[in-house]
């Protein structure tokens, strides 16, 4: 009898965060040689230091992503 494992879902690292948006950014992270952590750390004080303007940049992202 033959066991054949059967594709599942990416499941969440987090609460929080998508697993395949986790996985993507694992592997471009990676890929640079960049650690997941120093990253998003980058990103939170970006965010802290100008909220309305990276706000705009990211609605405007979500905005061309729904269009394409």
């Amino acid at each position: 009898m033959n066991n054949v494992a059967a594709p599942t879902a990416t499941k969440p690292k987090s609460v929080i965060i998508d697993g395949e948006l986790h996985g993507e950014f694992k592997l471009l992270c990676k890929g640079k040689s960049l650690k997941i952590g120093g990253v998003i750390e980058d990103l939170i004080r970006l965010y802290l230091s100008d909220p309305r303007g990276i706000q705009k940049v990211i609605d405007e992202r979500k905005e061309q992503a729904t269009h394409v």
